[in-house]
């Protein structure tokens, strides 16, 4: 049965962050085609993770290409885009 004030402790005795340094908090709402959507679904079996895992990842890198040639023109190294 439950406890009828809830668990007191839920949300700090019993939070996981599943191994990384810095937790999860923010978040970003993206609607997408269904034929993308199962894309990444079969992706992330193939991957064994999840699709926000796989989400995560390309954000991060589109992220850091976006920040590296951000300061390649910093430098006035030529770039082709």
């Amino acid at each position: 049965m439950a406890r009828v004030g809830g668990n007191p402790d839920f949300g700090t005795k019993y939070k996981s962050n599943f191994g990384r340094d810095v937790p999860l908090t923010a978040q970003v709402k993206a609607v997408v085609y269904p034929t993308v959507k199962e894309k990444l679904k079969q992706l992330a079996d193939k991957e064994g993770c999840t699709v926000p895992d796989l989400i995560r990842e390309a954000l991060d890198q589109y992220l850091t290409s976006k920040e590296n040639l951000a300061n390649s023109e910093e430098i006035n190294i030529p770039t082709s885009c």
